[in-house]
């Protein structure tokens, strides 16, 4: 048997991931010590049991529904086995000489959105007696309506249907709100299995073996207004192997300005109904489709050792399933991004860039799909800036930029001007390059040039202004600002064939060159800090697209001054602070080939996700020196940790 305690430890373990609100993770390695918790922290309890010849264990979450409704909890199952890939989530335990392996998979392929945008997780389990003795075994596993209803003081219904049982609020109010760490509230889950019901959850307690009530002799049973708050979607069956199909109907995904939107997978489905009872049927095709997946990615992410391919099987599925895949009649495939545990808006221009190196490579149209919302609502009367949008509202609905306004006005001094007009260029580079055809490019032709045009007057030395990295708060003479606006003009004159802006920016490297370099080795954090320091993380697209606007000594320098900046966790953003970002440090790795420094961050990442105290869904904003997040969860971001995948694709197609 393998050494548990050798093994990668995530923060947390995904089980269900589907999309912001399908989110259902382990917050604890040990799989029966907590609740199972939506990726905000939200109990959405799923619970496991086996009775083995008449004795209850437990092999997944906590097995009460609330602490003063049982004073005994059934044995934990000995967990031999967890094991995280891409597109799965294996474990194993074992107790009275049974053994239970059960594996949560979620089909997220990327170049398969019909599959992808399915709201399907599956959960297989196989039992088996190893130690040469028959025993009596009985599979029990259920999942509360918590999941779905944001208060179980709600009233919820529950239903047979073809394929199980399903529950929901009684009252559907979709869309009814949006924001941050929100969960489910409207819709239905799914329980899929042909022995799935609805129970009461006394029929956990009775599995359990012994039942008390609540103190103060409050009877809860067979009230109907509250009788909800007591029953959960269950399985109860003697079959020793199986496959549960966890789903979520969620109405409509979205509102897309004027649209109101349903998943994308209707578009090929048509129904709900229809998708689900494919999902079912082809469970087998659609778990060695992600299978082959996983195992691919696994192999490219080998390439670059096992510390970096575990820490990516991690973040593949929080990567994906951050966003929510619709399809608009006027503008065609929107994948939108939730701005985890950071504000909660949508279509975040500034978290879409960090995050495409993943979606460059398996799929530019969701890259697309990032860029529409904000392309569209730039040309709208509402945007009065002639810069950028930072995003199109609150997930999930689509409606003109929520950040930092208040009363509907937009503050003009909380804008991210040079950021995300950087973006939005480099962006559409990107799709360009992974695509090798510039059509997306020129049906927005004007606006990128409007943009690019705006760099050309401001970029260079920035105005006191925020970027992506807001919490540092508002900085001028930002050095790595102005290297976001340099490459950003370049990839325009790339990308259009003008040289006036491809002169412009190689004019601007040399110039940058000498105004931000440092007393000593490396660039400044501000062209007027001569001491100062930060990583320049926006110079990998002078790599990745072959502008060739910057002299080789300028990448040796600044990843030198990086390595004297190393501490146990990694390297800080820039001089201010001991805090960093996961993604942009992982980018600093692809400015050279220098294998030691790589090797350090990786290896100072992996041990950030391990070893933190802050068990959520992995963070890219944490400390240095301790690995405490400061803040941010669950986010798309961490589809930058790809980027050495997608350097060598680009550098070698």
């Amino acid at each position: 048997m393998k050494d548990r305690t050798n093994c990668f430890r995530p923060s947390a373990v995904p089980l269900v991931t589907v999309d912001p609100y399908f989110s259902i993770w382990s917050f604890t390695e040990d799989l029966t010590s907590d609740y199972t918790r939506h990726w905000a922290g939200k109990r959405h309890g799923m619970c496991g049991l086996l009775k083995i010849d008449g004795i209850t264990y437990s092999f997944l979450g906590k097995a009460s529904v609330d602490e003063t409704v049982y004073t005994r909890r059934p044995l934990s199952m000995k967990q031999t086995e967890l094991r995280v890939t891409p597109t799965s989530t294996y474990c194993s335990a074992e107790a009275a000489g049974v053994e239970i392996k059960f594996t949560f998979t979620s089909p997220l392929l990327l170049d398969r959105p019909e599959i992808m945008s399915s709201p399907v997780t599956y959960l297989d389990y196989s039992i088996e007696c190893i130690d040469g003795k028959e025993h009596e075994i009985e599979f029990y596993f259920d999942i509360s309506p918590e999941c779905v209803v944001s208060d179980l003081s709600n009233k919820v219904i529950y239903r047979k249907t073809p394929w199980g049982v399903s529950c929901g609020r009684s009252e559907q109010d979709p869309l009814h709100y949006s924001g941050d760490r929100k969960t489910m509230d409207w819709g239905f889950l799914h329980l899929a299995h042909p022995e799935a019901d609805v129970m009461d959850v006394t029929e956990r307690a009775n599995f359990i073996g012994k039942f008390f009530p609540r103190q103060g002799g409050e009877h809860w049973y067979g009230v109907p207004e509250q009788a909800s708050n007591l029953l959960s979607l269950c399985i109860r069956t003697k079959a020793r192997q199986g496959v549960i199909t966890l789903a979520y109907d969620d109405i409509v995904s979205a509102k897309y300005f004027d649209e109101v939107l349903p998943a994308y997978y209707t578009t090929f489905f048509g129904s709900f109904e229809t998708m689900l009872e494919n999902a079912v049927n082809n469970y087998q095709e659609y778990r060695r489709l992600a299978d082959k997946f996983s195992e691919s990615l696994m192999s490219e992410m080998m390439k670059y050792g096992e510390k970096y391919a575990e820490v990516g099987a991690l973040l593949y599925r929080q990567a994906v399933a951050s966003h929510k895949l619709v399809m608009s009649n006027k503008d065609g495939i929107i994948f939108l991004s939730d701005e985890c545990n950071s504000g909660g808006f949508v279509a975040t221009l500034d978290v879409t860039y960090p995050s495409i190196p993943l979606f460059l490579l398996y799929n530019p149209e969701l890259v697309k799909g990032m860029l529409r919302p904000i392309l569209r609502y730039a040309k709208m009367p509402e945007w009065p800036f002639e810069f950028a949008p930072h995003d199109v509202g609150y997930y999930p609905i689509c409606a003109g930029q929520l950040y930092e306004a208040k009363n509907g006005r937009q503050n003009p001094d909380m804008q991210m001007p040079i950021e995300e007009c950087g973006n939005a260029i480099l962006t559409t580079a990107g799709i360009c390059r992974a695509e090798g055809k510039k059509n997306f490019a020129y049906e927005h032709k004007e606006q990128l040039l409007a943009w690019t045009e705006y760099l050309c007057r401001y970029g260079y030395d920035p105005e006191n202004q925020l970027c992506t990295d807001d919490f540092a708060g508002h900085l001028a003479h930002n050095c790595n600002l102005s290297v976001k606006a340099i490459v950003a003009i370049a990839a325009a004159g790339q990308l259009f064939d003008e040289p006036k802006y491809t002169e412009l920016a190689q004019k601007m490297a040399n110039d940058w060159c000498r105004d931000a370099k440092r007393d000593g080795v490396g660039s400044r954090l501000a062209f007027n800090d001569p001491d100062g320091w930060s990583l320049k993380y926006n110079l990998v697209w002078d790599k990745l697209l072959g502008l060739s606007l910057f002299p080789e000594e300028v990448f040796t320098e600044e990843i030198e001054v990086y390595k004297g900046k190393m501490n146990r966790y990694g390297v800080p953003l820039d001089c201010r602070d001991s805090y960093t970002k996961l993604d942009w440090q992982v980018w600093t790795t692809v400015l050279t080939d220098d294998k030691e420094y790589f090797d350090c961050v990786i290896r100072a990442v992996r041990d950030a996700v391990c070893e933190t105290l802050d068990r959520v869904p992995v963070t890219d904003w944490y400390d240095t020196l301790t690995a405490d997040q400061c803040s941010f969860q669950n986010r798309t971001v961490v589809g930058g940790y790809f980027i050495p995948l997608l350097r060598d694709r680009f550098l070698n197609d």
